[in-house]
């Protein structure tokens, strides 16, 4: 129900193809040909019943960080919506000059592609060509990432939204920049709900008739101002988890747990199967509160002591150089190649180059973001022995078919095992017991296979079988198969 609700006129609510207008101009100035693009937004707060677009325009950023233009020509290219069949690589697009008279060459969409999102959610295990990204995913990522790069407070896409507002602000006129931010004039919302509350103005060296420090305003408002890159989203001690007392609220219902149990360790088919898993479920989010309560405690804490212990230790006697050698940037460990190299093509960016060289710096990172659109990483990454950063190749050579033997382990998953977008450890990891294994097929793969016996064939993904273009009449033939020949043994029904 919720899905249909974000549907209007026979497509999401959601940014889709149609409503992207890239095109290749060229340059008044310059005389280059230059990729742009136009957004028009059609949904906003409060205009379903009357949508009224508003349309952006954008040429690129010289930070490829932040060129959103890029982002869409990668995301388009892996999911092969350009109309014109040659348009398959960064490459061609980024390559692509007006010939002629033509000062403009838009490049077209697929008829198929045009009422479908472009940023889109999963449906079971892959990625629906039809269901938007939902918007509470983008907030966690967010709130999480920043939390991570050492904010003190949670930073989601309203406050981006409030710092686009102020961006605008003194920058544009306030017709422009309540046309931006859809606001109705007479109502001042931007005055009432979205300025800053801390003034950007030196009123105190204004009133002693001194120049003012506009250098030292645009720090004290800017949001990084308080941001430590020590701290991270947990940061509570070892020692204080091992110290830290039961719930007697939780020992209680694990109690209750464990007299229906009856010292029984399987509970499907049991009579008080339902009461148990209930019991487990509430058990679950009560401890993830608690931990989620104390890790947001101890930030509190660390973030109001922090600057009395760095003074402590200031007047101690200790030296610049001893805080420089105590803090150490954390050693990220990239798990996809494909990553690491993006990663440092965008944060190492060089400065002042030519046209020619940024064309291919950029078409460079856009054909990395397409390698990267076709990869998944799960959480089985993180009980993956890993190699170091720096001996992971850039290009790494695809598995072969003796990688994956047809006898496999009890423990491993047979739809993973075929997933060649993600990693050689992934793919062939081993759970710890076979009803694990189970869970997670049930949980990330059901869903599909249910779809692929509504279409009438069911494919084994294996390499092995892969080879052999084996076909499977229904799930339970799937079943069958997968305990035959690859000595796993998948439950018939779905435990919950």
């Amino acid at each position: 129900m919720l899905y249909q609700e974000t549907v209007y006129r026979g497509r999401p609510k959601a940014l889709c193809y149609e409503d992207i207008l890239l095109s290749i101009v060229r340059h008044p100035e310059t005389g280059n040909d230059v990729p742009t693009m136009a957004i028009k937004f059609i949904h906003h707060k409060g205009v379903d019943r009357k949508p009224k677009p508003t349309i952006f325009f954008f040429a690129g950023t010289r930070k490829l960080m932040f060129c959103i233009i890029t982002v869409i020509v990668s995301l388009a290219i892996s999911d092969q919506a350009f109309d014109a069949p040659s348009l398959k690589s960064a490459s061609n697009v980024f390559q692509i000059q007006n010939r002629g008279p033509a000062q403009c060459t838009p490049l077209r969409w697929k008829e198929e592609w045009l009422k479908r999102p472009v940023f889109r959610g999963f449906d079971g295990s892959t990625i629906s060509q039809r269901r938007p990204l939902p918007y509470h995913k983008l907030n966690d990522d967010m709130e999480r990432q920043t939390l991570e790069a050492g904010f003190e407070k949670a930073i989601g896409p309203k406050a981006f939204r409030r710092g686009a507002a102020n961006a605008a602000n003194g920058n544009a006129p306030d017709a422009v920049r309540d046309q931006m931010m859809r606001h109705d004039p007479k109502w001042a919302t931007f005055n009432s709900a979205y300025i800053n509350e801390k003034v950007g103005f030196h009123l105190e060296r204004v009133v002693a008739d001194e120049p003012t420090e506009d250098c030292l305003l645009d720090l004290f408002t800017h949001m990084s101002l308080m941001r430590d890159p020590q701290a991270r989203q947990n940061m509570v001690p070892d020692e204080v988890w091992r110290n830290l007392p039961e719930d007697p609220e939780i020992m209680d219902l694990e109690r209750q747990r464990e007299q229906l149990k009856q010292g029984k360790y399987r509970i499907r088919g049991s009579e008080h199967e339902g009461k148990i898993r209930q019991l487990t479920r509430r058990i679950r989010t009560k401890r993830a509160r608690r931990e989620k309560a104390l890790r947001q405690q101890y930030r509190e804490y660390y973030f109001y002591h922090r600057p009395t212990w760095d003074i402590e230790r200031q007047l101690a006697g200790g030296s610049r150089d001893d805080d420089q050698d105590a803090y150490a940037a954390p050693d990220i460990k990239l798990h996809i190649p494909e990553r690491a190299r993006l990663a440092e093509l965008l944060c190492n960016q060089p400065e002042h180059l030519s046209f020619d060289d940024f064309s291919r710096l950029r078409i460079e990172i856009a054909e990395l973001m397409v390698e990267l659109a076709s990869k998944r990483e799960t959480v089985k990454r993180k009980l993956i022995s890993r190699t170091p950063q720096s001996s992971i190749p850039v290009n790494e050579k695809p598995s072969k078919i003796e990688d994956f033997p047809l006898l496999m382990n009890k423990t491993q998953c047979p739809r993973c095992i075929g997933d060649e977008a993600m990693s050689l450890g992934e793919r062939t990891f081993a759970y710890c017991r076979p009803a694990v294994m189970n869970d997670h097929f049930d949980r990330e793969h059901r869903a599909t296979m249910d779809g692929m016996e509504r279409d009438g064939f069911i494919v084994c993904n294996h390499p092995g079988c892969k080879e052999a273009d084996l076909k499977l009449r229904s799930l339970d033939h799937f079943r069958d198969h997968v305990s035959q020949v690859h000595g796993v043994t998948l439950r018939q029904e779905h435990g919950r």
